[in-house]
């Protein structure tokens, strides 16, 4: 008879765990220089998320959504994580891997990728 060990058993309850489905909405696209994840309880809850009208600028993120977004360009590799937080948007940027503040530049960055977003992602923009 076969058995396993302890530590076999835990990788292999590991490897298994990560087999499992987490329920909510999840929608990725993957293309060259250009990854985007959202990730949202429910995919209406998802729909939710608006932009503005001029496709610059994140009105709103719902509850438990975030949105995951690396570009890689001639400035170098960018990756901003946006999520809500009691009722704030909350950037984190790092660009080639360190962390800088969400500032003017980093808002005109991610400003130009709006409309990149809204097509592949089928999100909205406007009044809701």
């Amino acid at each position: 008879m076969f058995t396993l060990g302890q530590n076999t058993q835990a990788g292999l309850s590991f490897v298994l765990s990560a087999c499992v489905t987490l329920p909510g909405h999840r929608q990725t696209i993957d293309e060259e220089n250009f990854y985007l994840h959202i990730t949202a309880p429910s995919k209406v809850i998802k729909e939710e998320i608006r932009f503005n009208a001029e496709e610059t600028e994140l009105l709103f993120l719902p509850e438990n959504a975030q949105i995951e977004l690396v570009v890689a360009d001639d400035i170098g590799k960018h990756q901003l994580t946006i999520k809500e937080h009691q009722g704030s948007i909350v950037y984190h940027y790092r660009l080639n891997g360190q962390q800088l503040t969400f500032g003017v530049k980093e808002k005109e960055w991610f400003a130009s990728q709006i409309p990149l977003i809204i097509d592949k992602a089928g999100l909205k923009h406007g009044p809701g």
